[in-house]
């Protein structure tokens, strides 16, 4: 009989594990899909300032570039 207790013992801790990593799982996933977003976010608003891709973000002052 105590055996058997002991199984559903470790069964239970088990499955409280199993269940933690699933949530945790699940946080990190949405962190990461909010990143994404973000980061799209962010690439636009460096492409405005001409960090990215394009033109120096110096330019001659007496010709700018068209934007």
């Amino acid at each position: 009989m105590n055996g058997f207790n002991t199984y559903w013992i470790i069964a239970g801790i088990i499955l409280i594990v199993l269940i933690l990593y699933i949530i945790k799982q699940v946080k990190l996933e949405r962190e990461i899909a909010l990143k994404d977003t973000t980061l799209e976010s962010l690439e636009e608003k460096l492409k405005k300032h001409k960090l990215v891709g394009g033109r120096h973000k110096r330019t001659n002052k007496k010709n700018p570039p068209i934007v």
